[in-house]
Parts: structure tokens; sequence; C-alpha cells
């Protein structure tokens, strides 16, 4: 691989069209996510977590490159410590609100985790590998970079943390800047300041191209802070800001009969042949054609889920043959009724 100078760096990534962060407001102040660029945001992590997720979800859509790109998304923290989870229900509603299909999606996003430096070092070969076999990966995103440097159980070990925290983002940086793919970290901010800088060494703060501190504005407010504090493009400033879905982003997603008969053929794998009884799997039959019959219904109801459309349309037939049955048994109960009349029984 050529010379590249940090200069012809800058101006190729200007040249992109760069990943959206969500935001309308946070792309202005950052200029997006760009290519070989290593961003590092820090603050609460549930300002952390929304802007990785909408990150993630933005990351999936087609670049016209001919394949749907994946995305890397890693995990590093001491779980005795404090919990570094991912909020898959969320994740879930964010992607089929922005027009993909839920499980082809998520298909394309690779997880990784690691619950000590040494693992953290680890997964440097596990991203290599996946570079390799991923035709295009969009996005690298690292929840917790620098926190292992901290909460590695290796207390008397000190030294050796260090350097396996610190070579692993550097390898992970050089890997990405090589191929073209963004990195977007997250640290923890120090506590007991007013604008408090990450909790890392200058070490990951040089290595990172761009700097961004989020603060939230309080219980109920639409809107958040964010402060960039460094970026070798653009001048430090804040803004409020929100995201905002794009329903647009996913519309190549498979047409409603396409995407129905595919969960019906998952559930007759995963739900109907696990079922015991004979006359359940016989009943799912009799579910099946129910749905089958009010497609039409089910693909206007747009801001439902297909599951729970399923779920709608079974209850739904579950009570017309209530009714039906409540009707013939008011009949038989009157039938029985005027025979009682006539052979003169009270």
């Amino acid at each position: 691989m050529g010379f590249t100078t940090g200069l012809q760096r800058l101006l190729s990534a200007g040249r992109e069209t760069p990943l959206s962060t969500g935001s309308p407001e946070l792309d202005r102040l950052i200029g997006g996510i760009r290519g070989s660029f290593f961003y590092l945001f820090y603050g609460e992590e549930e300002l952390i977590e929304s802007l990785f997720l909408h990150l993630l979800v933005n990351a999936l859509k087609p670049r016209g490159r001919g394949c749907a790109p994946a995305v890397v998304y890693m995990m590093c923290g001491n779980y005795r410590r404090e919990r570094t989870e991912m909020g898959t229900e969320a994740l879930m509603e964010l992607v089929e609100e922005s027009g993909f299909e839920v499980e082809e999606a998520l298909r394309r996003v690779r997880i990784l985790t690691a619950s000590s430096a040494d693992q953290q070092a680890l997964l440097v070969g596990e991203l290599t590998k996946i570079l390799g076999e991923e035709p295009d990966v969009s996005l690298v995103l690292i929840r917790g970079i620098f926190k292992l440097h901290h909460d590695d159980a290796r207390i008397r070990n000190r030294h050796v943390v260090r350097e396996e925290v610190q070579r692993s983002i550097a390898r992970f940086s050089q890997l990405c800047a090589e191929r073209g793919i963004p990195i977007v970290a997250s640290g923890r901010p120090r506590k007991a300041e007013l604008l408090p800088k990450p909790e890392s060494s200058s070490f990951l703060r040089h290595l990172a191209n761009a700097v961004v501190y989020l603060r939230s504005r309080g219980r109920g407010s639409r809107f958040n802070r964010a402060f960039l504090i460094s970026h070798p493009a653009r001048v430090p400033g804040s803004t409020e800001y929100m995201f905002e879905v794009n329903e647009e982003m996913g519309r190549d997603t498979p047409p409603f009969r396409q995407s129905f008969q595919g969960l019906v053929a998952r559930l007759r794998k995963e739900f109907q042949d696990a079922l015991l009884s004979r006359e359940r799997r016989e009943a799912f039959e009799h579910l099946v054609e129910a749905w089958s019959a009010e497609l039409g219904a089910m693909s206007f109801a747009e801001s439902v889920k297909l599951l729970d459309l399923l779920l709608l349309v079974a209850v739904v037939e579950n009570r017309s043959h209530v009714e039906s049955l409540s009707v013939r048994i008011r009949s038989l109960e009157e039938r029985i009724r005027l025979l009682e009349e006539h052979i003169g029984l009270d």
C-alpha cells in the first residue's frame, strides 16, 4: 500500500458523502462521519447508546457498491464493574422504522465482545477476519474503547493491561484507515468537571481525529447538547441536537406479501414443528388461512409490526368463531325452550 499524507487523506474524505449520525444538527457540527476518520464520543451512557443505534442503522443503508454493507459493533467492558449492553429492542424498532427488513438487516451486524484487555487485543484478529470476509464494511463501532484500561481485573499487571489496550486501539485505527472505514468509539467522561475530558490517556485523545462530548439537557427535553472538542477541519463549538428517522433509507425491502410468506415459513419451522399437540399444529394452519385471507387489511396497517398483525388477525379469527358459536348456542337454547313448552315442561 502506497504512502498517503494527512492532507491527501483529509481532502479525499471531503469528497465522500458522509454517514449521517441521525441528527441534522450533530451532522452540521462535525460534518457527518467520514471514511478513515476516528471519532471519539464520550458522555452519558444513554446518549452514547442512542447515537450508536442510529449510526448502526444508517450504516446499513446500501451505498451503490453492488452489495449491502455490514457493520462491526464491539462492546468492551468488565461486566463485574459496569455493564455494557446493546438495546436490542430499541435497535429492532429503529431498523423497522427505517424501512429495513429486520432479519436481513441484523444478519449484516457483526457483534464482538471483550471483558478484559487481553480479549480486546484478540478482537484485532477478529476484525481482520471480518474485513477479509465482508466485501463492504461501512462502519466500525466500539463501545467503551478505553474502559478496560481501568476496569481490567489484573490489578498487579497494569503495565500489561495498558499495553494491550493501547496496542489494540492503534491496530483498530490502522486496519480501518487502510480500508477507508470510519471508526466511532465511545468513552466515559471524567467526573466533577463542567466540561469534562474523556476518561482516557493522551494517547487516545491524540489518535482520534474528532472528539465530541455529549450531555443531556434534562428530563423531558427532546434536545441534548454536543460539544465538538477537536476536529482536523472544523472549529470547536457546540449545538443542541435530536435524532430523526429517515424512513426512506431502507426502502429496498421486499413487498409485504413476500415478508409475510417469509415470516410464516420461519414460524412453521421454529414454532409449529415444536408444538406437541397435533390439534394445535392443525390449528396453526387454520390461522395461516385466516392471515392469508386478510393480507390486504394487514398491508394497510403500516404503523403495526407484521408479527403483531398476525396476532391481531388471530384474535379477530378467534372472536369470529366465538360469535358464531354464540349464535348457534342461542339458537339451540331457543329451540330447546320451544320443545319444553310443547311437551309441557316448565
